[in-house]
């Protein structure tokens, strides 16, 4: 009798597994590439709307840029390194709109403050109205950042 109960089981919780799909569940926290304007950038996920939506934030971009997007844009688990793609178009139009009154251009050199300490970056990008993203001087891309006016001190 176990064993009829236990095939009984297995059976149930295979079709269960089937009728799902075996697809990854993603969960607040995760890093993620979605598809975005036809090319794969790294997210977070912000919220879970079920187990079909999730509401995410793409690393180095404004939180203007925060959406819901379907199941069928996440493309996985972000592992290791990921190259960002250029931004798409309409970053980039935003961008070239902002640079036009913000104080620091691409190129200029400044102090950025991390944790409590300033460290020499670089501005090598223009993500909206006074948002830079940054590279520090002497570190890996992975630590480039996004930041906002009160983290940056001119040199």
């Amino acid at each position: 009798m176990a064993f009829v109960r236990s095939s009984v089981i297995s059976l149930a919780l295979l079709a269960a597994v089937t009728s799902t799909g075996c697809k990854r569940r993603y969960d607040v926290g995760d890093k993620v590439l979605v598809e975005w304007e036809k090319n794969n950038y790294p997210a977070v996920i912000l919220e879970t709307q079920g187990t079909t939506k999730f509401k995410v934030h793409y690393e180095g971009y404004d939180a203007i840029w925060d959406e819901v997007v379907p199941r069928d844009r996440v493309k996985g688990l972000v592992e290791g390194t990921v190259v960002h793609p250029e931004p798409p178009a309409k970053v980039r139009a935003k961008a070239i709109a902002a640079a036009q009154t913000n104080i620091y251009k691409i190129g200029d050199r400044v102090r950025v403050e991390w944790h409590g300490t300033m460290y020499p970056a670089v501005i090598v990008g223009i993500v909206g109205q006074e948002r830079y993203r940054i590279h520090f001087e002497g570190y890996g891309d992975e630590w480039d950042d996004t930041v906002g006016l009160p983290r940056i001190q001119p040199r």
